[in-house]
């Protein structure tokens, strides 16, 4: 029985794998050696694994183009963990007031286990605009601002667990050295923010980890901006219009308070 167990568990490990392999394309697509090269999986049980999905509507097949995406069905999903994960329709008005305000982009991303996955972008009113992340995509906790945010957030135990995991990847992401990224961590740690030169050339970035109603990791909000307009005096102001906004979610997500009984009352 033991060995059933863990049999299962990995096909439900490789599973996931090639679910997050599509939804690092959800724009464009992947091919099944795209598939075989995120997962590490040979290609006869990544072809296996990918038929057992279409199957059951979690991954679909473009007739011209040959590509998988993510199918119907995690829509159908989404859904249904959206009045629990509803960090995103929440952050919504906290974007637009940052981009607003700072008139420059603003991200809003939730913790996807070891990965960031963007759920909001608005630019603000700045003509040059730093789109350093798709709307939709999954990136290592660690590579944007936002993710480094929640990295400074998570018990160190559990950052150092993630990077070591996300190691291999990073190359794929950014040209930060893996090693580097302890120390920004602990930077990020002890000013209360994160600050994080991206790979796009010249810009720069800030962010701040938003907590959940049970007061577990939920996600982060950032601003990025071009080098110049991010001096260190506009970083701390900018940070603190995060962390404004981010406890405005946090409270936003508690469950109302129920009133209190009249005094007499049966």
């Amino acid at each position: 029985m033991a060995g059933a167990d863990t049999a299962g568990v990995q096909s439900i490990r490789r599973a996931a794998s090639v679910l997050r392999a599509l939804a690092q394309r959800s724009q464009s697509g992947a091919r099944m050696v795209d598939i075989t090269r995120e997962t590490g999986l040979i290609h006869a049980t990544a072809h296996r694994i990918v038929q057992g999905l279409l199957a059951e509507g979690l991954v679909s097949q473009d007739a011209a183009t040959r590509r998988y995406h993510l199918g119907p069905y995690v829509y159908e999903l989404g859904l249904l963990a959206e009045p629990r994960l509803a960090f995103s329709s929440i952050a919504e008005a906290s974007v637009d007031l940052l981009a607003e305000r700072t008139g420059d982009t603003v991200f809003a991303a939730v913790r996807a286990g070891g990965d960031a996955l963007c759920v909001r972008r608005k630019a603000g009113s700045f003509p040059i605009k730093a789109f350093t992340i798709d709307l939709g995509a999954r990136i290592p906790l660690g590579v944007g601002c936002g993710g480094l945010a929640m990295l400074a957030a998570l018990p160190e135990e559990e950052a150092d667990s993630i990077m070591a995991a996300n190691a291999p990847r990073l190359a794929s992401f950014t040209d930060l050295p893996p090693q580097a990224l302890p120390r920004l961590v602990a930077e990020a740690r002890a000013r209360g923010h994160a600050v994080n030169v991206s790979r796009a050339p010249g810009v720069v970035a800030v962010g701040v980890a938003v907590r959940g109603a049970d007061g577990a990791l939920a996600g982060s909000l950032s601003v990025a901006a071009i080098e110049s307009r991010l001096t260190p005096e506009r970083i701390e102001q900018v940070a603190r219009l995060l962390r404004t906004e981010a406890r405005r979610i946090e409270k936003a997500q508690q469950p109302a308070a129920r009133p209190e009984p009249e005094k007499g009352a049966d």
